[in-house]
């Protein structure tokens, strides 16, 4: 057995919290950065969009085409939003909410194997856009220009 004073042995104890508090706290941070795991989407890859409902605007699938009511977008435009919804990542939710948040937008997503419609809301706060799930009542920033590629200015 290894013999230490009793002020060794205290700093042997000391030692031994701080390195398990280290590997519990950022052991799991550094794997998610290892493991690459994908953010998650908007929307999910194994659901199809099926309109988006904007307060003023209606886009919805009309057969393999898409149509917007009233008509504010071209087709080219239209495809883009529609990727650019497709495609986009969540931002990790913020742990805090903003401050005095402003109401810009809102939409309603409708997908398949879904009942309901999901809520988002787009807010500024500041110089930053947060974008809210009305149904979990979570916050995301939004990274620059993301909002205005997800809400164009056009149908807010």
């Amino acid at each position: 057995m290894i013999r230490l004073s009793q002020k060794g042995w205290n700093n042997f104890m000391i030692y031994t919290v701080v390195i398990l508090v280290a590997l519990f706290v950022g052991l799991p941070e550094y794997l998610k950065q290892v493991r690459n795991e994908p953010q998650p989407q908007l929307i999910s890859a194994t659901q199809t969009l099926l309109a988006l409902h904007f307060p003023q605007h209606q886009i919805e699938r009309a057969g393999p085409n898409w149509r917007s009511q009233p008509a504010a977008l071209t087709e080219e435009q239209l495809t883009v939003l529609l990727l650019h919804w497709q495609q986009a990542a969540l931002p990790e939710k913020s742990p805090l909410d903003p401050m005095n948040p402003v109401l810009v937008t809102e939409v309603s997503v409708w997908l398949t194997g879904k009942p309901a419609q999901q809520q988002w809301q787009l807010y500024r706060a500041g110089e930053f856009y947060w974008l809210k799930a009305v149904d979990t009542d979570l916050w995301y920033r939004l990274p620059e220009g993301q909002a205005d590629l997800l809400f164009p200015v056009v149908l807010r």
